[in-house]
């Protein structure tokens, strides 16, 4: 059945509905292009310098120029033939109008004008506030702006937002027509490309570091910040450091968009990322190494004991060299793990109480050293030589005669001499055993005669001896203990005169010239000496202006040490020992029986050629390493104690020390209590085998003193001050058969303490 046509509707075949679309083509590159000039030309600009909106022609004068351009290419076209005819109104385009504003209808399903995408934005009620907003934040990138006042521009509320929307739109909408066709090409890309350009996040605004999500607000956009951004478009770090410290317990750290809390060394975050807890670094074994590790708070320290320290580069204690640090005011020596300051002793020097500087050494016990003017001293003269020298000449043949009050506690010593030459007639009378002995020599014979008590026992008594006529007579105490017969007188004739020469306390030649050797050093007094009746007035004046010739008022058994002198001795300690055949050994033992009057002084040592302290024994008011006060004996080689023990120096009683040093050990002992080890066994075998080397070389022993050596080269160089006997080796050492003695040393006399006052 033939189908009518209906009058109403117009029915389109193939051709047509191609014809129909080249010609819509044809209409949009037609006002593509007319739109394109228009903005080319500029009917109107958005200007941002000064933050202002401004509409630089007037409606009228946009329409005019609108007009003006559309003859011209009406012309242009109907001179070239190359334009499109003008758009014909759509039969739907009363239902256009009723949608007016749609963007999907208006620019995406056809091709729409400026004046078009502008109406879209003024019409739209969805998008008149945000059109407001727009207005001011993508119009406006400065600090706002203002509409112009004069009638005719754009009113702040619609015409504005719109323009400045259509404005944002519109370039890019024809940009969507230039990359992907017109809207008739149905092309996808195209529709996505031209729904995205009213969405205000497209391209992303907001700071892609910052921003969590962009929300399009239809003509303007909200940044969404992540924590730690903020700003319009979260652009802007937070400082979240700067309130409360961000809640770090100690360090916080700001960074961009975040934060992060730190502990100071030492300590280390806890779970809760904020607050601190210490490290305990002793954990670690090889924290300190050698060394004990002390954990504190944020720290550790690595401990050593004292006169160490800790080094951090070899995690080992090593020894402080405290010498370097001046801390002593004299001398300094170092050891491991202590130091010990010197004083000069020999100056009468010894350590004060704080261990570093020095003070005078006083004494700590009276003696009574109150000497008597008009006595005489016999053991002045260490050399044996006389104190007293008296020449008598007589013009008649006369005879000796002698006598004096003596004292002594000396066994063995000379009175006096009196005779002529070596080789004429002489006597000497003497003491040998504590009992009188004459030795005289007549026309070159000699003979030696002893008899008489012991008057070696301190007390006064009278002794005499009175030439006769062929004989000579010996009195103690008015007693007659000797009576020689001799051939010849003493005094002898020298051109027209009798001379005779009489020597108190040493003979006028060598001692081996003597009929029988005798040691002449006697420490004897003598006093109311009555020599050849009274004729010798010039000893008592030459004693009374010189206190060295006068004897201890009162003395006692004993060597005295004045705290200024030193004798030594020539001993020999190697022996041979039984066990062991022919081997040659060494052994040192000491036995010192001491009242001291100071509290510092050496006793015993024995000093190589080198002036090396081998080996001492001494009195010291401190211990060494401990740094105390306290009263000391110490055994000591070189400057090392081996051994030591507490002495109750100033008790003013006899006290008995002991050493005893073999290859094997030392021990040293005070009244019987054996002293403390100072050292250990190793070091002690050390310091023995030293001592062993040592006393295969020449060397000397010292008694109450030191020769001049380093103050560093002992623990004490001082001398002793008070009495003192010694044996070594189990024999007693005699003072007047040392090598050398101090003449101020008296070696069988010592004053007596005084009594305490009341």
């Amino acid at each position: 059945m033939t189908p009518i046509p209906n009058p109403h509707f117009h029915s389109y075949s193939q051709a047509t509905l191609e014809e129909d679309k080249q010609e819509k083509n044809q209409d949009a590159l037609e006002k593509l292009d007319h739109e394109s000039r228009k903005l080319d030309h500029g009917s109107g600009k958005l200007e941002h310098g000064s933050g202002k909106l401004e509409v630089e022609k007037s409606d009228s004068e946009a329409s005019d120029q609108e007009e003006h351009e559309e003859d011209e290419h009406t012309n242009k076209c109907s001179q070239e033939a190359k334009c499109l005819r003008p758009r014909q109104r759509r039969a739907y385009q009363v239902f256009e109008e009723a949608k007016q504003g749609h963007l999907e209808r208006e620019c995406v399903e056809e091709l729409c004008s400026k004046e078009e995408a502008r109406e879209v934005f003024e019409n739209d009620p969805e998008t008149m506030d945000s059109a407001h907003i727009s207005a001011q934040g993508l119009c406006s990138q400065g600090n706002g702006w203002s509409s112009p006042s004069s009638s005719g521009h754009l009113s702040l509320e619609t015409g504005a937002a719109a323009l400045c929307d259509s404005e944002y739109f519109y370039p890019r909408y024809l940009a969507c027509i230039t990359k992907h066709g017109s809207p008739y090409s149905k092309n996808p890309d195209f529709v996505q490309c031209v729904q995205n350009l009213p969405d205000q996040c497209s391209p992303n605004p907001c700071s892609k570091e910052g921003t969590q999500v962009c929300q399009d607000l239809m003509g303007n956009f909200f940044c969404q910040c992540k924590d730690g951004w903020a700003g319009r478009l979260c652009d802007k770090d937070v400082n979240e450091c700067s309130q409360k410290n961000g809640g770090c317990n100690q360090i916080c750290y700001n960074k961009p968009g975040s934060f992060h809390c730190a502990c100071y060394s030492g300590y280390e975050l806890s779970r809760d990322s904020r607050s601190c807890q210490d490290i305990d670094e002793c954990a670690d074994a090889d924290a300190c190494g050698e060394a004990r590790c002390k954990n504190l708070p944020g720290s550790y320290s690595c401990l050593c004991d004292d006169g160490y320290a800790f080094s951090s580069q070899e995690k080992a204690c090593r020894d402080v060299d405290e010498c370097t640090e001046g801390r002593c005011e004299q001398a300094c020596v170092n050891s491991p793990g202590t130091y010990t300051c010197h004083c000069n002793g020999r100056g009468g020097l010894k350590l004060s109480r704080d261990m570093n500087t020095c003070e005078d050494i006083l004494p700590c016990v009276p003696f009574n050293v109150a000497k008597s003017v008009k006595s005489l001293y016999l053991g002045r003269m260490f050399s044996g030589t006389p104190v007293i020298r008296l020449r008598f000449k007589r013009l008649q043949p006369t005879r000796l005669v002698a006598e004096f009050d003596f004292r002594t506690f000396d066994p063995e010593g000379i009175l006096f001499f009196a005779g002529g030459h070596q080789g004429s007639n002489w006597i000497v009378l003497g003491l040998r055993a504590g009992r009188l002995e004459l030795q005289l020599r007549y026309h070159g014979v000699g003979r030696v005669t002893s008899s008489g008590p012991i008057i070696n026992h301190g007390m006064w008594q009278t002794v005499s001896i009175e030439e006769l006529e062929q004989s000579l007579v010996i009195k103690v105490n008015k007693d007659a203990v000797m009576k020689i017969v001799v051939a010849g007188d003493l005094f002898q004739q020298v051109r027209g005169l009798y001379h005779l020469n009489l020597t108190v306390g040493g003979i006028p030649f060598k001692e081996k010239d003597l009929v029988q050797p005798i040691n002449p050093r006697l420490d004897g007094c003598m006093r109311s000496w009555n020599l050849m009746n009274g004729e010798d007035t010039t000893i008592q004046e030459t004693v009374k202006m010189n206190t060295k010739m006068q004897c201890f008022s009162v003395t006692e058994k004993g060597s005295f040490y004045p705290g200024n002198g030193f004798a030594f001795y020539s001993l020999d300690y190697a022996r041979t020992s039984p066990d062991v055949g022919t081997e040659t050994t060494w052994e040192i033992e000491v036995v010192a029986r001491i009242r001291p009057a100071t509290d510092t002084g050496v006793l015993f040592a024995l000093v190589g050629d080198n002036h090396t302290v081998t080996l001492s024994v001494a009195l010291v008011d401190y211990h060494s390493t401990k740094k105390l006060k306290k009263q000391l004996v110490i055994l000591a080689v070189e400057n090392v104690t081996l051994a030591l023990m507490e002495i109750k120096v100033c008790d003013s009683q006899e006290h008995v020390v002991t050493i005893s040093v073999t290859k094997e050990g030392a021990t040293l002992a005070v009244d019987g209590t054996k002293g403390q080890t100072e050292v250990s066994p190793v070091e002690l075998q050390e310091r023995l085998a030293v001592l062993g080397r040592r006393l295969q070389d020449p060397l000397l022993t010292f008694i109450g003193g030191l020769p001049d050596v380093p103050v560093t080269s002992a623990p004490v160089t001082a001398f002793y001050r008070g009495c003192m006997t010694l044996e070594v080796n189990q024999k007693a050492l005699d003072l007047d058969e040392a090598a050398y003695k101090h003449s101020d040393i008296t070696s069988h006399s010592c004053p007596p303490v005084k009594p305490a006052s009341l």
